[in-house]
């Protein structure tokens, strides 16, 4: 029996998703990390939610906020983003089949079957949409 040569590749096969995972957790904890606490709030632990890129498809479409802001959703190498048109994304992060969070603190919440979309810290990602533009100078 060839036993050796099935772990080598099971090890193969699942280190990627390791260490994927373990991107997941740091970004999680950075974005919880980076929300102001209160005296009267409670930090809770995001668990860890593994979503596979074909999950993610009924997802990838524009949506249209109140505030009128377009904001689309795509995914690249197993890997899934929010951004603006015309401007850049923002790696976001499943904790369930219908929440993701990003680095800076939002929650975006999927529902209505993924229809309605709800983003709670929108302004942390509208900075990264639409970074401050360097002063002009004068002529």
């Amino acid at each position: 029996m060839t036993v050796k040569p099935m772990l080598a590749v099971a090890a193969a096969l699942l280190l990627p998703a390791v260490a994927y995972a373990q991107q997941q957790d740091q970004a999680i904890s950075a974005a919880q990390a980076e929300q102001p606490q209160s005296m009267d709030s409670v930090t809770v632990s995001a668990r860890r939610f593994h979503m596979e890129p074909q999950d993610f498809s009924p997802f990838e479409y524009e949506y249209v906020l109140n505030n009128g802001t377009v904001v689309r959703f795509s995914r690249r190498v197993g890997r899934f983003y929010i951004g603006g048109r015309g401007t850049p994304t923002v790696e976001i992060f499943p904790i369930s089949p219908m929440e993701f969070v990003s680095k800076s603190g939002a929650h975006l919440v999927f529902t209505e079957g993924g229809d309605a979309l709800d983003i709670d810290h929108y302004e942390t990602l509208a900075t990264a949409f639409y970074p401050p533009h360097a002063p002009q100078r004068r002529r």
